[in-house]
């Protein structure tokens, strides 16, 4: 069976691993913990886990986003070794500030709108502004096109990242 992590970084930021299959996202993870904002990087991230024996683990793409498929007999208990080796270049880890009222809003927005877009189970964020994320309850695959196509509909009505222009 595949087991399949689908993060969505194009739309709101920063993710964190909860477990296979799920992921949650929080575009404003701050520097603490194993993750400083000198180290995290997603492509070290990716680099760290081959480093760590995980030789399919995929480079992020251009916007950041990681999109894993773990293969079939693959052994968690490496992959969550090779996690914790890697901690300290992982984008999603570190101290979450409280997110803006404004940026909470604007991402139930982009939430609603995935649901309108066929995506009838997507969940609104957490108060934090993280947001679970699971495939397999959504009933999509990574890089399904729909999320895909929602994703670009979408992505214009979420926060702007600190520092960055709208676009």
């Amino acid at each position: 069976m595949l087991t399949s992590l689908l993060l969505v970084l194009a739309i709101t930021g920063c993710h964190k691993a909860e477990e296979p299959g799920v992921a949650t996202a929080n575009p404003s993870a701050t520097a603490a913990g194993a993750a400083t904002a000198e180290n995290r990087d997603p492509l070290a991230y990716s680099r760290c886990m081959r480093d760590q024996g995980l030789t399919w683990f995929p480079d992020p793409d251009p916007q950041g986003g990681l999109t894993v498929h773990n293969p079939d007999g693959v052994d968690q208990k490496k992959v969550e070794a090779a996690e914790q080796a890697c901690r300290k270049y992982a984008p999603w880890e570190g101290k979450s500030d409280p997110m803006p009222a404004d940026d909470l809003a604007k991402l139930r927005d982009v939430a609603q709108c995935m649901r309108d877009h066929g995506l009838t189970n997507w969940p609104d964020p957490d108060a934090d502004g993280s947001t679970a994320i699971d495939a397999k309850k959504l009933g999509i695959e990574p890089g399904d096109p729909k999320v895909t196509a929602a994703q670009k509909e979408c992505h214009k009505l979420a926060p702007t990242p600190k520092g960055k222009p709208a676009g």
